[in-house]
């Protein structure tokens, strides 16, 4: 039986904040067998040396990063990890994130970032859908490198499509994303059907169903300070640099920017709307599509779930 988003809440979990912390979380899954929250010791969780020599292994492998073989013993939680690997630079910045790998039954669900460009939060939903269902994310440019971010729907749209097809070429797609990254799966499922592909699955997901880490409701003053504020509200890794929060809110303007530029254009498949719990519309709930539905809060997990299925 999956858990809800109410037990991954209650028991502390703690999902992963950055690609590095993502990607060492999935190393343990696969390891171990089983979803691990950043804070939990591997080896308390039933892991031994040959495991730890496993993620060694990939850490080299994948990051080109050369770790004692006795690190795990030191840094035994994915977080106490991920703070080592980025003191040896050890980064991921391909748009493309593999959240969870499922065992390949249904095709894999392409989740986009919201306004901070992060797809960390979606590990969260990923696990209450079950280890089953491969979930990928799709991560903004500019949050941990310093390239230009992208302000523009349809330019990220064409690169995410691109970065999507590179992993499936063909149908089905399954699409989805919170905040900014509604619009972005909008435009990527138009471009899609246009090029004669099908698109099971359009999921619109309200903000307020997710937390989606950090973000600015306002302009953001003294770097250090907010960076404190999100340390605090541990949203972010503790070894994290004023220069992220920098970024951060260039990549956040520009997805503000760009989705009120846009403007939906024609798409004829499916579009799943799941509403939040403040009573607001968001303005996705009245793109025009040729098939919507719309689901209560309490909906999003299980409707998500029979619709991957």
């Amino acid at each position: 039986m999956n858990p809800t988003v109410d037990d991954v809440l209650d028991t502390g979990y703690r999902h992963p904040r950055d690609p590095v912390e993502l990607w060492l979380a999935r190393q343990w899954q696969e390891v171990i067998g089983f979803a691990v929250g950043i804070r939990e010791n591997f080896f308390e969780l039933g892991g031994n040396s040959l495991d730890a020599a496993r993620v060694v292994n990939a850490v080299l492998e994948e990051l080109g990063v050369q770790l004692p073989l006795n690190v795990m013993t030191e840094h035994p939680t994915v977080e106490s990890l991920a703070a080592r690997l980025r003191d040896h630079n050890g980064q991921l910045v391909d748009p493309l994130v593999l959240i969870q790998r499922g065992d390949g039954a249904a095709p894999p669900l392409f989740l986009v970032h919201p306004a901070n460009g992060q797809v960390g939060p979606y590990a969260g939903l990923a696990q209450v859908l079950g280890e089953d269902v491969t979930v990928f994310g799709l991560q903004a440019a500019g949050l941990y490198s310093d390239v230009d971010p992208v302000a523009s729907v349809r330019a990220m749209a064409d690169t995410y499509v691109e970065a999507v097809r590179a992993v499936r070429p063909t149908g089905p797609y399954l699409l989805g994303g919170c905040s900014t990254g509604a619009a972005v799966a909008h435009e990527m499922a138009a471009r899609l059907t246009e090029d004669g592909a099908e698109v099971r699955l359009l999921a619109l997901i309200d903000v307020g169903l997710l937390d989606v880490g950090p973000r600015f409701d306002q302009p953001p003053g003294d770097l250090a300070t907010v960076l404190d504020r999100w340390k605090e509200l541990d949203l972010v890794p503790s070894d994290t640099s004023p220069e992220f929060v920098g970024r951060s809110a260039r990549v956040w303007q520009a997805n503000e920017d760009a989705v009120s530029d846009w403007e939906p254009r024609p798409y004829s498949g499916p579009l799943d709307v799941f509403l939040g719990p403040s009573g607001d519309r968001p303005a996705f709930a009245d793109w025009p599509s040729a098939v919507t539905r719309e689901h209560t809060p309490r909906d999003v997990a299980g409707a998500l779930h029979g619709l991957i299925g």
